[in-house]
């Protein structure tokens, strides 16, 4: 049951996320990559020791990084909200968010390399896998959390509307031209697939007790 909630879109949740500011979307995708992240732990626990892990669902998480994040979110905040506060008191903070973006991606880049065939080749190479990984999923808590705490405020409290509207069609149109119609529910789609890949039925799965 738990996997078919991640399966079945429940009601009024695509209608929810066309109602979001830009910036609630933005961090909605946080959230998102959040899940994927998760993936990739659990398989780097899973995998152990082994001499042969199943790093498949890295490798599927690596290319659905590069294509919702580093070519949708990352897009969107270089070309439309960064240039914005290249002045002013957050000019250092966004130009440290700017640099981020281009380490995650040599990050994801190398972590997609290191699981191209589903299984690291030596110890060295799984331990190299595991310390970007982690290295990786620091930084990215960091800037999200930063970003949602701090920019994004920023945006909504000096953008006027019209400028708040801009970029929510921006991010609409952007959306559409990446994965065409339907493209909430095929966001929805990748993570669960990916997901079971993984063998996470739910956030049950999650559940943690004293």
């Amino acid at each position: 049951m738990a996997q078919m909630m991640t399966r079945r879109m429940p009601p009024g949740l695509e209608e929810g996320v066309e109602k979001m500011s830009p910036t609630e979307e933005l961090g909605l995708e946080h959230a998102m990559l959040d899940r994927i992240l998760l993936v990739m732990d659990k398989t780097l626990t899973d995998a152990g020791d082994s001499s042969k892990p199943d790093l498949g669902p890295i490798n599927q998480a690596c290319r659905i990084i590069k294509q919702l994040v580093d070519q949708h979110h990352m897009k969107i905040e270089e070309e439309a909200i960064y240039p914005r506060f290249e002045k002013g008191e957050l000019a250092d903070f966004a130009r440290t968010l700017w640099a981020q973006h281009n380490d995650m991606r040599k990050m994801v880049a190398r972590m997609e390399d290191l699981s191209m065939t589903g299984a690291v080749r030596d110890r060295s190479e799984m331990e190299e896998l595991k310390r970007i990984f982690e290295g990786f999923h620091k930084m990215v808590m960091a800037h999200a959390a930063w970003e949602e705490t701090v920019l994004f405020p920023a945006v909504e409290g000096t953008w006027s509307g019209d400028e708040l509207n801009d970029l929510r069609k921006l991010q609409e149109n952007d959306e559409k031209k990446l994965l065409g119609k339907g493209a909430t529910k095929k966001e929805y789609d990748m993570l669960a697939d990916l997901e079971a890949s993984a063998g996470i039925s739910g956030v049950a799965d999650f559940t943690r007790r004293i």
